[in-house]
């Protein structure tokens, strides 16, 4: 039939290409050659009649100069139509012999995908049709891109499952941080199948950002347990937080004392800091073994790889093995040094509109001197030498008992910058305090006090969390003691004051 249809439109093209009533007349036509004669031999009637006859001639050429161009251009379009219908005919007859001997296509679903940077991706193949039984399909690969460096295949070659007409591979990022690399991935024979329209697809590589990370702190004391953080820069941006898990790697430097397993461990056994998806720090935890002599120093290095740069500063830890603290480190006489924690306080209570809760804190002197000692089997605090706002505190002879040493969140100015790394705190209970560190006011009642030991045991942190004020901050106290305030994170509503309000006094060492 299709024949048939092709020798039909041959048929009407030829009889159209030679349309003789399209034409425009002949001058020939209009007029013979032979009218023209002498008209000194004619009459005035024949003169007249030639003239008319002359005028019609006239008009001839004139029609047949203005209907020239369209008709050139009717020409030209019959001879465009011929072709296309020639063309069409050979294709149609093409068709008819290719379609009995044409199977099933495979190919890829799209020309060209883009591998994402930290993401990965599924390259997927179509059949035209779903396969009778598992299909296997051979790619091979080329292109810039280094598989195992750049990126790495789920897979070789693509599965189509019987009833099935499509399949997918995963490609994943890897070490992706050359510019300009791609991945071509081309079809091999299946037997059975022909090439669809995409045998080839291509792939370019996002690179990942250069990144480098530093040691949130420098200076570390080891007491039970303590973390070593570790901050991540990204394209030269402090704490950008990556959209996929990153593990820089860390070494033992050989400068260490201390020996890993022996007055050490480090948690889990890994060396390295794995910042998970959005966040910008990662923690490792080290916890103490044993204290000997000596062997106390331990320094962490980072250390760089090909998709790492060392940052140029906080790139070693220093930690110091101190071991469990003890009533016995706190046992001696310590001089005032500073209110550590004065700056913080004003400024975080004077942003929540208690500006004259702040003008009455207390105060210490240059010439106060605390002193720990045990007595009679107990440990007490003598507050005899104190003549500063502490002795409104304190109660003299109070006992004091070691509860534990805990890790916890410090509201320090000079600690600002290593928010979220939690440091030792040695947590005592005394038997009695002046809740309302007040000379005016007292409630007495037994009360958390915690301290740190720093600098190697030269410095006294008195760290006063449980309080209830009537002399300052009473604004700050009602607020923050409401059932409803919930505080950040680190918020204690049995202890409403510690953490932003806690009062930091450091001493330093009286040697014996």
């Amino acid at each position: 039939m299709k024949y048939i249809l092709c020798i039909f439109l041959f048929s009407l093209l030829l009889s159209a290409c030679d349309n003789s009533d399209e034409l425009t007349p002949r001058i020939e036509d209009v007029f013979d050659t032979n009218i023209v004669i002498p008209t000194s031999r004619l009459t005035y009637e024949e003169q007249d009649a030639l003239e008319a006859e002359r005028a019609i001639f006239d008009q001839a050429v004139a029609d047949r100069a203005k209907n020239s161009c369209e008709f050139i251009k009717q020409k030209i379009m019959r001879k465009v139509l011929f072709i296309l219908i020639v063309v069409s005919c050979w294709v149609g007859m093409t068709g008819c012999s290719d379609d009995g001997n044409k199977g099933p296509d495979v190919s890829f679903r799209r020309p060209y995908y883009i591998l994402p940077a930290s993401e990965s991706l599924n390259v997927e193949i179509r059949l035209s049709e779903p396969a009778p039984a598992d299909i296997t399909v051979p790619f091979t690969v080329a292109g810039t891109g280094e598989e195992g460096i750049d990126y790495s295949l789920s897979a070789h070659e693509f599965v189509v499952q019987a009833g099935l007409d499509s399949a997918i591979i995963t490609i994943t990022p890897v070490t992706n941080m050359t510019e300009g690399r791609e991945i071509h991935l081309t079809l091999q024979e299946v037997a059975g199948y022909v090439p669809g329209i995409y045998r080839q697809t291509m792939i370019p590589i996002e690179t990942k950002s250069p990144f480098t990370s530093s040691f949130l702190s420098t200076e570390y004391n080891l007491y039970t347990e303590m973390e070593v953080a570790a901050l991540l820069h990204i394209g030269g941006s402090k704490y950008t937080k990556p959209s996929y898990d990153i593990s820089i790697p860390f070494e033992i430097d050989p400068a260490s004392t201390a020996v890993l397993g022996t007055h050490y461990e480090i948690e889990g056994g890994e060396k390295q800091f794995v910042y998970q998806k959005d966040d910008y720090m990662a923690r490792v935890k080290l916890k103490f073994l044993k204290k000997e002599e000596g062997k106390d120093k331990v320094i962490l290095r980072l250390v760089e790889t090909d998709n790492f740069m060392i940052s140029l500063s906080n790139n070693r830890a220093y930690i110091t093995i101190n071991g469990p603290v003890g009533f016995d480190d706190l046992v001696g006489s310590w001089k005032f040094k500073e209110f550590s924690s004065k700056d913080y306080v004003t400024s975080t209570a004077s942003m929540a509109g208690d500006t004259e809760g702040v003008k009455n804190l207390p105060e210490c002197v240059a010439s106060d001197i605390l002193v720990f000692e045990k007595t009679g089997g107990k440990h007490v605090i003598r507050t005899d030498k104190l003549t500063g706002d502490l002795v409104n505190y304190f109660c003299d002879g109070a006992e004091v008992t070691v509860r534990d040493i805990v890790n916890e969140q410090i509201y320090l100015p000079s600690e600002m910058n290593e928010w979220g790394l939690h440091r030792s705190v040695l947590r005592t209970d005394f038997s009695k305090v002046n809740l309302n560190f007040s000379p005016d006011y007292q409630n007495y009642a037994p009360a958390e006090v915690d301290f740190r030991i720093l600098e190697d045991g030269d410095i006294l942190e008195v760290r006063i969390v449980q309080y209830v004020p009537k002399d300052f901050l009473q604004e700050t106290y009602d607020y923050v003691s409401d059932p409803f305030y919930s505080g950040d994170r680190n918020f204690d509503k049995n202890i409403p004051m510690k953490g932003n309000y806690t009062l930091s006094y450091r001493f330093s060492r009286i040697a014996d």
